[in-house]
């Protein structure tokens, strides 16, 4: 059954997303600024910071995650699945990948796919891509094909994400349904659980050094699924999905991993050795 939008005026927005590195938070920091530019009231943040809210309240929806094993987080998605009904609520997504990507279209496709089932109208899908932060790609010696785009995003790409939030808009008050279909992909057939099964059989060691945890917490704050323990110094393995959070965000680099034998080293640590600073859109680089 057809699903017609609850409105084609926008006044309140919600911009939701899943980030680990920054990477996705600053897209989404960005579509927010954006229309609130455009005198709309827009709430952002991570899924796990929103606390208790109403979709439905919103006008729009926007969800956005980073391409992660070729799909989306299994824990986003559950979030998504796990929200209220938003029938009418024109809905749009985003995701971030890095260097050439892989499988972002279908990943982006996905997270449009899954709000629809909740009542959601589509109104835009954005794919935006940026330096990766997999930390096991450096760690293996093969930082030259992360820093070939250590120049992104830069202002082209912040200028596409300001004209895809302001096309969100203005589909709405057009009253126009976005029409996307999936792709073939060769990496769907490798996506989440089959790629990371074989991934963890080559990781050792994984556990936080307890002499250089200095107990501030990131790393449990940050890990989506409560597998890390940085009191008792040990990461539940069975539990982890290797989305490399608290290797990449702990400011002490107290958190061991080992890839193929290698000892893995963080996003930050990485810039740093590199002498790379992400640029920062305008608009939030003093927020």
């Amino acid at each position: 059954m057809k699903i017609s939008m609850k409105t084609n005026k926008v006044k309140r927005g919600l911009v939701v997303w899943y980030s680990q590195t920054g990477n996705t938070q600053r897209i989404g920091k960005l579509i927010a600024a954006t229309w609130k530019k455009a005198g709309i009231k827009a709430d952002s943040g991570d899924y796990r910071d929103l606390g208790k809210i109403n979709p439905a309240d919103y006008d729009v929806i926007v969800a956005g995650s980073p391409v992660y094993y070729y799909e989306v987080p299994k824990n986003f998605r559950e979030w998504i699945n796990g929200i209220s009904s938003i029938e009418g609520t024109p809905v749009a997504s985003f995701v971030t990948f890095g260097g050439e990507g892989g499988n972002q279209h279908n990943t982006g496709y996905s997270i449009l796919e899954m709000l629809s089932r909740k009542g959601g109208v589509p109104a835009g899908m954005g794919l935006f891509g940026s330096m990766s932060s997999y930390a096991l790609t450096w760690s293996a010696g093969n930082g030259a094909r992360v820093l070939k785009y250590k120049d992104q995003p830069n202002d082209n790409a912040y200028s596409n994400v300001r004209h895809y939030a302001s096309c969100i808009i203005q589909s709405i008050s057009e009253g126009k349904v976005y029409k996307v279909s999936s792709e073939f992909n060769l990496r769907d057939y490798l996506k989440g659980g089959i790629a990371i099964g074989p991934t963890k059989l080559m990781i050792t060691g994984h556990g936080v050094n307890r002499d250089k945890c200095i107990g501030c917490g990131t790393c449990n704050k940050v890990c989506p699924v409560n597998a890390i323990s940085p009191d008792k110094g040990v990461v539940d393995t069975s539990r982890c999905i290797l989305c490399l959070g608290c290797v990449n965000n702990c400011p002490a680099q107290a958190v061991d991993m080992k890839f193929m034998g290698k000892k893995v080293y963080g996003f930050n640590e990485f810039l740093k050795r590199n002498n790379v600073v992400i640029r920062e859109p305008k608009e939030l680089a003093n927020v």
